[in-house]
């Protein structure tokens, strides 16, 4: 559990600008995946994609 923690707590700036419902998906999704993916999730979220178009375009574009 202490490895999650330290992942949640590096996406703390990341997610900022998000609605409180994304940030805890999003703290949840991170778990699994690359700060570079959930990055990529954070800008397609700010401009209106929702979560699963998000996560599909983060996917292809930096994967895991």
């Amino acid at each position: 559990k202490e490895k999650i923690m330290v992942k949640v707590a590096s996406i703390k700036n990341i997610i900022k600008d998000l609605t409180p419902r994304q940030k805890k998906a999003m703290r949840r999704h991170a778990v699994h995946h690359s700060l570079a993916h959930i990055r990529s999730m954070t800008r397609s979220l700010k401009k209106g994609s929702t979560f699963a178009n998000a996560h599909s375009k983060a996917m292809r574009t930096t994967g895991k």
